[in-house]
């Protein structure tokens, strides 16, 4: 049993049928392919994606074929977030060449817009909101590197908001929600909650991506705060080993302080709204996280174990025995 509402799977199929329609409503051409996209983004692996209009229409007391709309709305926005980031990342969705990755974008995007058209029509606070929250992604993606100071010491926790703005489409049917309702007073205590939860989630994200990242030359923010030399291709050694010494010292700066305190807000913002539904699967998230870093602490410790016990068994020279 999950430990956060979660949707049925004849819920998650008749949702996943009403993205194939509207995608087939924009282009047939195109709807194949997008449908085969969606179905790789499963409420297991996006479960906020999923479920955050339906857990806000519990509160809200909005009917079911609103949310359900504005959980087509995600899906669909979901997929064309996922593209771009293969795009920007120059890695492949579903063995798509980089061409035909952008001309799907464009449709999923074309049908969400057309989604939230039928929902909101010309309802100008919604549109001002989703102009405000595309700008804010669309400029995380633009930025080259992290938007930190260096060192770590320093950076600060509105600083590390600034993350957020990377997974800012998630807010568009979330104050979707709010403004169809009639609470609209509601809503900066939404976004908040989720400024909060999708900075975790970067840096969650960032632990798992940080030898990738490494390795491709990306910017990672656990790299960052465990070095402050360039992430550039020349320093990936150095940076891997800081990132190595940090963990084998079960993070003595305090990285996984940051994680704990922006879940640790997100989850009482989300009681505050409040939303059962999401304090509850930020809970959850805050128990994963906490097992999955200490599995990292204790994986780097084995592989400091494993080096000196190779060391250790190694031949060494004897008294007066030339070096």
């Amino acid at each position: 049993m999950s430990r956060y509402p979660v949707f049925s799977s004849e819920v998650a199929a008749a949702l996943h049928a009403q993205c194939r329609s509207a995608l087939r409503a924009f282009s047939p051409e195109l709807a194949a392919g997008g449908d085969r996209l969606l179905a790789m983004h499963t409420g297991e692996q996006w479960p906020v994606e999923w479920h955050l209009p339906w857990w806000l229409a519990q509160e809200l007391r909005l009917p079911e074929e609103i949310w359900r709309g504005l959980t087509v709305c995600n899906l669909l926005g979901l997929g064309y977030v996922r593209l771009h980031d293969h795009l920007a990342e120059e890695t492949t969705a579903d063995g798509l060449t980089s061409g035909r990755q952008a001309v799907l974008a464009a449709a999923l995007c074309e049908a969400a817009l057309a989604s939230q058209t039928q929902l909101f029509g010309g309802a100008p606070e919604f549109w001002r909101r989703r102009s405000g929250y595309m700008a804010a992604w669309l400029a995380a993606l633009l930025e080259d590197g992290l938007p930190l100071s260096q060192p770590a010491a320093r950076w600060q926790e509105t600083e590390l908001l600034r993350l957020a703005d990377r997974g800012a489409p998630l807010k568009i049917t979330a104050a979707g929600a709010c403004l169809l309702a009639g609470r609209a007073q509601r809503l900066p205590l939404v976004e908040q909650a989720l400024d909060h939860l999708l900075t975790a989630q970067v840096l969650l994200d960032h632990v798992d991506d940080w030898q990738e990242d490494l390795a491709q030359g990306r910017a990672n923010v656990l790299v960052a705060f465990a070095s402050d030399l360039p992430q550039e291709r020349r320093h990936a050694e150095a940076n891997q080993r800081r990132v190595l010494a940090l963990l084998m010292l079960g993070d003595p700066a305090g990285y996984w302080q940051h994680v704990q305190r922006h879940l640790a807000r997100a989850g009482a913002l989300a009681e505050a709204i409040p939303c059962a539904g999401l304090a509850r699967f930020i809970a959850a998230q805050a128990e994963d996280a906490d097992l999955a870093w200490q599995r990292l602490i204790g994986d780097a410790r084995g592989h400091l174990a494993g080096a000196v016990g190779r060391l250790l068994d190694e031949p060494h020279p004897r008294v007066g025995q030339t070096l």
